[in-house]
Parts: structure tokens; sequence; C-alpha cells
């Protein structure tokens, strides 16, 4: 609810310029990033990680809260970095619970059924909180009523989640030491990262590719129709992906969703009218929630069950580092041309896929076991 309205919130609500929202998202993302490298790190040596991760729940609910008494996008900032310090917190232990907790073949299952089930949540928030504004109510209105689910998810994870540790860790805890595929498959994810922007400039773009046929009103709110289409399309992708990538391999799959992003990109900045924008939000939500769920499963595969905390953090690490570079770099890049923002995501994400598939074959060999 909150993120969907959020570049809106800014740029219409407070009167800031467009290349504040890549500053508010590539801050926060940054300040998510360091966090999740320590936090994946220690939950491998406490046996009490899911209640860490309980904590980060409750922050990022705590930092969303904060927007409503803010009144200029400096303390959005704030607010929107506290949100995602949480989140680096809660991540990779969540990640690393869930990866537990299934064997290995079935990991793309697993993980992609959560990124159904996350994307159904970003699909089904925005269309309360876009219904909302549609009958007069305002930002504000939105950030109150996303405190229910905010609260519904700290009880939750908290009472109904079981750490398949059980509340154990290795009477030794492992060396921060991961296996060299591992960081080998953090190439590819890194070059992606620097390149995968946020959606938010999808959505703003939208905007600017049915002007001036549209009026502004019109044509936000075709941009707020992309957004939720592709989250609908993201919904019913992610777990046939998982599905695809347990049979046909996690390597191939992952290339694919990377080279889709590069292809929104360049039809975002060719394209034009109603078809192109139709296309977008087919591009956009065949990808982004693949992404994460096979990053997080080809991870699974290359690490041993105790380190995976480390892993995950490590991941997530090197993600929010990505994210902080591509979003201060396309909201930069957006001053001077919208295109020159999408150029730059196109090139670096293509390459991305690159990278990943002529590796294909010795991530594939590199997995830690079945079981």
């Amino acid at each position: 609810m909150v993120l969907a309205v959020l570049p809106l919130f800014i740029t219409a609500g407070l009167g800031a310029p467009v290349y504040t929202v890549g500053l508010v998202e590539g801050i926060a993302d940054g300040a998510s990033a360091a966090i999740k490298v320590w936090s994946g790190w220690y939950s491998d040596r406490v046996g009490w990680r899911k209640y860490l991760a309980v904590g980060g729940y409750g922050a990022t609910g705590l930092g969303f809260t904060l927007l409503l008494a803010v009144t200029s996008w400096p303390q959005v900032l704030v607010s929107r970095a506290f949100a995602w310090i949480g989140r680096g917190l809660r991540q990779p232990i969540r990640s690393a619970m869930l990866a537990g907790s299934v064997e290995k073949k079935h990991l793309g299952k697993a993980f992609g059924l959560h990124e159904a089930l996350d994307t159904a949540g970003a699909l089904i928030g925005p269309a309360i909180a876009f219904a909302l504004l549609a009958t007069n109510h305002g930002f504000r209105t939105v950030f109150a009523v996303a405190v229910i689910p905010a609260v519904l998810a700290v009880t939750f994870f908290a009472f109904l989640t079981r750490d398949p540790r059980r509340g154990r860790r290795a009477a030794k805890p492992p060396e921060f030491k991961l296996p060299r595929p591992f960081w080998r498959f953090l190439v590819p994810v890194a070059v992606f990262g620097t390149g995968n922007f946020a959606t938010a400039f999808f959505t703003v773009r939208v905007v600017q590719m049915l002007r001036p046929e549209l009026s502004v009103p019109a044509a936000t709110a075709a941009a707020v129709g992309f957004y939720l289409a592709h989250n609908a399309v993201g919904t019913a992708v992610s777990f046939p992906a998982g599905w695809l990538a347990d049979r046909a391999g996690k390597a191939p799959v992952l290339a694919s969703a990377y080279a889709t992003f590069a292809l929104a990109c360049v039809v975002g900045a060719l394209g034009h009218g109603w078809f192109a924008v139709g296309l977008l939000a087919l591009l956009v939500g065949a990808q982004e929630p693949v992404v994460p769920s096979i990053e997080n499963s080809l991870a699974g595969m290359l690490i041993e069950e105790r380190r995976l905390g480390s892993a995950y953090g490590m991941l997530n690490g090197v993600n929010g580092a990505g994210d902080l570079a591509s979003s201060v770099a396309a909201g930069l890049l957006w001053i001077a041309s919208p295109v020159a923002t999408m150029a730059f995501g196109a090139v670096l994400c293509a390459g991305g896929s690159a990278i990943l598939w002529a590796w294909r074959g010795q991530l594939s060999r590199s997995s830690v076991g079945q079981t």
C-alpha cells in the first residue's frame, strides 16, 4: 500500500522533483544492504534468529507509520530508510528459514510460492490504496490504513512461523567462509542489480508514454493500472517459474528473467501509446518476482544449511548495494533524459544475463546436495 503511492506522494503530494524518488529509494536500499550482511552472519550464530526477524518486521511497520507525520521529502527519506533497515534485519533470516524447511530439489517452488504471495500482497494492497485515493481520501489515510497489515505481519510471523533449527545453534558457530561457486554467482547478480532500477521509474515513465493523448489525471490513472497489471502478471508467473526452475535449471530461468528486464527497458525507452504500456506491464511483471525467487533458490543450492544466513545476508547485501547504485544513477540520468535511464538499465541487465548464461553449467554442477 505504501510503496505504491510513495512516488506520487513525494512528487505530487510534497512537490519534490522526480530525481528525489531515486534518492529516497537508493539510500533506503543502501541502508538495508549493510544491515542484511550483518543480520545474515549473526543469525547463523544465535538460536533466537526468528525473534530478530520479528523485530525487523516491527521496524518496517514503524518506519512506514512515521509517514503520517512527514511534511518534506527529506523526512520521507528518514522514514523509508528506517523501514528498510527493518527489512534488512528480517530478510536473510526469513530466506534461511524457508530454505531450511524444504528439500533442495523443491527450492524453486518454495521461493516461487513465497514470491507469488508477496506479489499478491503488492496487488491487493495498492488496489486498496488507489481505491482510497479515488474516493477523495488523502495519502495519509492510505498510510494509516497500512498500519493494519503491518501489525498482522508482525503478529503472524511471531506466532505462526517455525524455525527449522528449533532454537538451536551449532556448538561451534560456522566461519564466514562461503564457497567459490557462490561468489561466482554473485558476479552476474551484482551486474544485473546495478542496472535493475526501481519499478517506480517505469510507473512515472508510463505517464509520459501516454501524453499528450491523455490529460494528466487520465494518464495518472493509467499509471495506477500499470502498477496493478504488472503485479497481477507477477502473481500468476512466480510459482510456475519456480516449478520450471526446479526442472529445467535455475540458472537458465534466472538468465531469462534478467534478459526480460533488459527488454522492458527497451520498450520503456522506445515505446509509446497503449500497446507499449501493456507490453511493458507484461515484461515488468514477468520478471519482477521471478528474479528474487530464483536468486534465492539458486543460492540455497550452493550453500550448506548452517551457513544459509550468511549466504542470504551477502546475497541481499549485494542486491541492496545494486539497488542503491541503480536507483541513484537512474534518478540522475533521468534529469538528462528518461531514455538514458532506460538505456542504462538495458545494457547492464543484458550483461548480467549473458554472464549468468555462460556460467550456467558450472553453477548447476556446484550444488551441495539434494537434501
